[in-house]
């Protein structure tokens, strides 16, 4: 089982976002997304491709976790962040 995060910072995280699918991860992030103009009038689909071409000012992740449901603290998010990716 897997979900999907997308995160934000410059040397933190300081946005996180997350959703069953690599779709509702990026509807849950239109908040963040759409403060870049540019991003803000392209489609959820175009988002996913930028994301996978690593071309975008946040990160789109596959957690490889059971989801964690939706009342997930901050807190609890970002441990499950980190030993993903092994920090």
């Amino acid at each position: 089982m897997s979900f999907y995060m997308i995160t934000y910072g410059l040397t933190q995280i300081e946005e996180l976002y997350i959703g069953r699918t690599e779709e509702e991860a990026v509807a849950n992030a239109r908040g963040l997304i759409d403060q870049w103009p540019e991003y803000a009038a392209i489609s959820d689909d175009e988002i996913i491709e930028l994301a996978k071409a690593d071309e975008l000012e946040f990160d789109l992740i596959k957690i490889h976790s059971l989801w964690p449901g939706e009342n997930l603290d901050y807190k609890q998010l970002i441990n499950i962040y980190e030993s993903q990716q092994g920090g």
